[in-house]
């Protein structure tokens, strides 16, 4: 049996609370009707909340009733802490493209988790056999979080293996994602001991992001990596002078179109074994242009960086960063030529500089001195061959 129907109202910081229980349905709509009119006479100041957190169903009628009430309002409605199931009316009748509606989370701050990795920004948590769990920092707001759950299902529309969440919670006052799974864990952790798979794991990521560069989503349903770099270069703007700014520019726009899937974050932390096939878990950077942004943001983790950031992006020293580097752009370009490898990296490597010069932009947890660091990267090894940069990213085209 369901909740009784309940509705109470209530003035709480100056807006009008109604907190709805049960079913409004057919033997209830009319009751439901009636006090939402009378209380809003009562209160007629101030916008409306629908509380619905122990709301079971809502039928048509009901929403009707919802739908002349927002004709006559100033303010948008808010409908918060819906269940799923109500999330899923409202999305298919296309109520949540006309009230600002927020669903509800279950708190599993008590359950037992075993933590897998992560970084300043996230951290992957097994709860049992079969549910993962992905924790983000305060930071990462509950739309942001939504968008990388839209982002995941454009990428496994388009053929490319990734986990879907079913379900957003709270964990400990963070948000967090359920993921419902068999035995997984990441490439950067099984590497670490299992050292005799590492070539074969490298050349799996090499297939696995030829996939991903080979997804081609509708138009308009991802950003355009371009636009997503040039952001980060007036954000430079901080540390940089204007010269230096449009200098990044410039190099940015020197890089081909292409409406290929950009994943943004192409490291073993991100990459989870399921059995013999790999998965991408965090689909937040996902974005639509040229595979040159991918190729050099993973060269720089591997290849291009200090050896304490290799260590912690790739959870592998240096020498094997470099040798796992190789193996997967081999697979990645089909060949061992090493004429064709040494002309395709002379390229990335300049996609890895310029992304190095963005890299206090693009995140915001370096470590202290990092971004120094980097803006040094900028000055003596991307500033002084701007045109040279710039002719390499023009060819890049794969």
């Amino acid at each position: 049996m369901g909740r009784k129907y309940n509705l109470k109202a209530a003035v709480n910081d100056e807006q009008l609370v109604f907190t709805v229980a049960g079913r409004v349905d057919s033997v209830t709509v009319k009751e439901f009707e009636t006090t939402v009119t009378k209380e809003r006479e009562a209160h007629p100041e101030g916008g409306i909340v629908f509380e619905c957190s122990e709301l079971e169903y809502i039928s048509s009628a009901g929403l009707r009733i919802l739908l002349s009430l927002r004709k006559k309002e100033k303010e948008p409605i808010r409908i918060i802490n819906v269940s799923p199931r109500v999330n899923e009316i409202l999305e298919v009748t296309g109520f949540s493209q006309l009230f600002e509606v927020s669903r509800g989370m279950k708190d599993i701050s008590g359950r037992e988790a075993r933590k897998l990795g992560g970084s300043s920004s996230l951290t992957i948590y097994r709860m049992d056999d079969d549910t993962l769990l992905k924790v983000y920092s305060h930071e990462k707001s509950l739309e942001a979080i939504e968008q990388e759950r839209r982002y995941a299902q454009i990428a496994f529309m388009n053929g490319i293996p990734t986990i879907i969440a079913y379900d957003v919670v709270m964990y400990k006052g963070h948000y967090g994602m359920l993921y419902e799974l068999v035995q997984v864990d990441t490439i950067s952790s099984i590497i670490n001991s299992s050292f005799e798979e590492r070539d074969k794991f490298a050349a799996d990521m090499g297939k696995l992001l030829k996939i991903v560069h080979s997804a081609e989503p509708d138009p308009g349903l991802l950003p355009e990596t371009q636009t997503l770099f040039e952001g980060w270069a007036q954000k430079m703007g901080a540390w940089l002078k204007p010269e230096e700014v449009a200098a990044l520019t410039r190099l940015i726009q020197a890089i081909p179109p292409a409406d290929t899937v950009v994943y943004g974050s192409f490291y073993g932390r991100n990459i989870f074994v399921q059995g013999t096939e790999l998965l991408l878990i965090n689909m937040a950077g996902l974005s639509c242009g040229n595979p040159i942004f991918d190729l050099g943001t993973t060269y720089m983790h591997y290849v291009n960086q200090p050896g304490d950031a290799v260590k912690s992006a790739t959870g592998l020293d240096p020498e094997g960063a470099k040798k796992f580097w190789d193996i997967m752009i081999r697979t990645y370009f089909e060949t061992e030529d090493e004429n064709v490898i040494q002309r395709h990296e002379e390229v990335i490597r300049a996609a890895a500089l310029l992304r190095a010069a963005l890299a206090p932009a693009i995140s915001s947890s370096l470590a202290e001195g990092e971004a120094e660091r980097y803006i040094e990267i900028a000055r003596s090894q991307v500033f002084p061959q701007v045109d040279q940069l710039a002719a390499l990213l023009s060819t890049a085209q794969f």
